[in-house]
């Protein structure tokens, strides 16, 4: 089983790493990472497809086509209704969660219907990667599973890496802007430096030295343009609990058996005498704090 999410996680280009937590004895392997529903996918990865798919609207002109069919959603049993537009709800919390794993992909493909002939694959893919993922989520809740249903559960994981990348764009983290403003500012300093060791600068009229500094800026702004999307990735936590789902169906029955409370009490006490340690053998010192 470890080799099967060992090949998998390689195809995925999701990268290991080694921590503090793994190397201690009271911690098991097995445990410590248990899926959770609420903050796993209602929180964590519907909440991440909620803003890719916002962006991917913008794009290409459907948000206003979407924030009318979400406003006229009917009412349903167990699930809430939006008064607002998609974009204007402010409030995102459990419960509304829910609501939009079940409207999602209803109102989505609504939204997306009669595309050009430019933006039928990209809008293909959304589809697939976002209803993959919601039929994920949803099979996740059974209260009973068959070897058939953890079969789909798969499927439905591996459909859905196959198309998130469609959202890579729109998945730029906070270091990865740092990392690119920090690059604009470089080539700009360059070119600066550039014009200066010039013999023709000083010779060049105001005017043509103006449409050359507004040819260079552009050529600035389009190589830095294209690094948020080059180094954008899906390489985070969340993303990766999603291949323990199935295993601990087998292991535990259903997941509304398993509360993630007391090991997230367990994991923030954790951190913080991590953060007290000196980071060299932290685990020593861990446990002495713990004691």
């Amino acid at each position: 089983m470890r080799q099967r999410h060992g090949k998998q996680e390689e195809d995925r280009a999701v990268g290991t790493s080694e921590g503090v937590f793994w190397n201690m004895k009271p911690i098991s392997r097995t445990t410590i990472i248990v899926p959770d529903i609420l903050h796993t996918i209602s929180i964590g990865m519907l909440k991440l497809l909620k803003v890719s798919v916002r962006s991917f609207l913008e794009q290409h002109t459907r948000i206003d086509k979407s924030h009318q069919l979400w406003a006229m959603m009917p009412p349903y049993p167990g699930s809430a209704r939006f008064n607002k537009p998609y974009s204007q709800v402010t409030q995102w919390s459990g419960k509304e969660m829910k609501a939009l794993g079940c409207m999602m992909v209803p109102v989505f493909t609504a939204t997306l219907f009669n595309p050009w002939a430019s933006q039928r694959i990209p809008f293909r893919e959304a589809l697939l990667c976002i209803k993959n993922l919601v039929y994920f989520h949803l099979m996740a809740q059974y209260q009973y599973h068959t070897e058939a249903t953890i079969e789909y559960m798969e499927n439905f994981l591996e459909e859905f890496h196959h198309q998130k990348d469609v959202f890579s764009r729109f998945r730029t983290s906070k270091s990865t802007k740092k990392v690119s403003e920090a690059l604009k500012m470089q080539h700009t300093l360059e070119k600066q430096e550039e014009w200066e060791n010039d013999p023709a600068w000083n010779n060049l009229s105001a005017a043509a030295k103006r449409r050359r500094v507004d040819e260079d800026e552009m050529q600035i702004e389009s190589d830095i343009a294209q690094h948020p999307f080059d180094e954008s990735d899906f390489n985070f936590v969340k993303m990766h609990l999603l291949n323990h789902f199935s295993d601990h169906i087998c292991l535990l029955g259903n997941h509304l058996n398993v509360s993630s409370e007391l090991l997230e009490k367990a994991m923030m006490d954790l951190k913080q005498e991590y953060r007290q340690s000196n980071h060299h053998e932290a685990g020593f010192q861990i446990s002495r704090t713990k004691a």
